[in-house]
């Protein structure tokens, strides 16, 4: 199946926010030390989380002992919610179906980057399937991520991985 991006969110598949210099490196299917010729340098963190209940508080002790460490801090209460729901809907739609419909492994990458007052926080899964942004339903328990994402964050989008799987990214600034 082709990997698209639906109701009309093409700049946040194709290019991001201009100066997008956090895209190169999740292209990749990881975030590296180093950048890429051209783009200035900046700093990353990487986890993998384990495919549990527990990763998404995992995530949010992480980002905040991170953003301490990076003299970050302002931007906590908004990074530990946006990680929550990232790995929540990392581990809820990510496992991608394997052969006869049984799902591979769950991966789940939790990355951090920053390049001056700007930081991404990245969540990886191993499923192509790009997610789709609607509008809150709130009778609903579920549904409200994205869009908790978009209002907590200064933009957000998804970058398709090599070889499988995307990044679902949020930029802080």
């Amino acid at each position: 199946m082709g990997r698209t991006w639906e109701e009309g969110h093409t700049s946040a598949l194709d290019a991001g926010p201009p100066r997008a210099w956090w895209l190169p490196a999740l292209r990749q299917g990881t975030a590296q030390r180093g950048a890429p010729r051209g783009t200035g340098s900046y700093d990353s963190l990487t986890w993998r989380l384990e495919a549990d209940t527990g990763a998404p508080a995992t995530a949010r002790e992480i980002s905040l002992a991170v953003l301490r460490e990076w003299n970050m801090a302002r931007f906590a209460s908004n990074v530990e919610l946006v990680a929550s729901e990232l790995v929540t809907n990392a581990l809820r739609h990510g496992p991608n179906p394997g052969p006869c419909g049984i799902a591979d492994a769950p991966l789940v990458q939790l990355s951090l980057l920053r390049r001056g007052g700007e930081l991404v926080c990245a969540v990886r899964d191993a499923n192509d399937r790009l997610p789709v942004r609607r509008e809150p339903d709130f009778m609903l328990e579920t549904g409200r991520g994205l869009h908790l994402v978009s209002c907590f964050a200064t933009s957000w989008g998804v970058v398709p991985t090599v070889p499988v799987g995307k990044f679902v990214w949020a930029l802080f600034s």
